[in-house]
């Protein structure tokens, strides 16, 4: 039984997934695959992190929830981690990519990313939709650097992780942008 406060964060985690789609509809393979140098990434893998760490994330709940009731409840400390992770998040500050997730692929286009991330949030919704509601305090998932969190505390850091790679986005559309006025 899912709860109001899980379909509110789900709607911000599509609304997000929606403006970062619709930000890069138009544009070409080429585009999509730009890497202002060797060492950064280009729009698709950005992209192809947040459906990897997506997927991960959700799979990781997945599994979990197999035997919610044996899972840890999550506790003044986990909440505090939550915080943090959140508030780093929302700053500038980069991140190392976690070990569990790989160097995403460059080559993609719009429509195979597209339909990748739908697929994942098919998945991630029917999560939301089936939560039980008597453990929303439960564990089901391991951040790598925050510890366990409740579903609650998943959802706000997927919004948080979203939200933080927007603006490398927003900045590699607009190297593109400045490279055509240059043509």
């Amino acid at each position: 039984m899912r709860t109001n406060k899980l379909v509110l964060k789900y709607i911000e985690l599509a609304n997000l997934k929606g403006q970062i789609l619709k930000s890069v509809e138009s544009y070409s393979v080429e585009q999509l695959n730009f890497k202002p140098s060797e060492s950064e990434w280009s729009i698709s893998q950005v992209i192809e992190h947040l459906i990897e760490s997506e997927t991960g994330t959700n799979k990781y709940i997945s599994y979990r929830l197999k035997n919610i009731q044996e899972q840890p409840s999550v506790g003044l400390a986990n909440f505090l981690k939550s915080k943090v992770l959140n508030k780093k998040l929302k700053s500038d500050q980069k991140f190392k990519v976690p070990s569990v997730l790989s160097e995403p692929e460059v080559g993609a286009d719009y429509p195979s990313v597209k339909e990748k991330w739908d697929k994942a949030r098919l998945y991630l919704i029917q999560t939301v939709e089936n939560y039980p509601k008597e453990q929303l305090n439960k564990a089901v998932f391991k951040h790598p650097r925050a510890g366990l969190l409740s579903m609650n505390q998943t959802l706000a850091f997927m919004i948080n992780h979203l939200n933080h790679h927007i603006p490398q986005i927003d900045r590699l559309r607009l190297m593109l942008e400045d490279q055509n006025k240059k043509s």
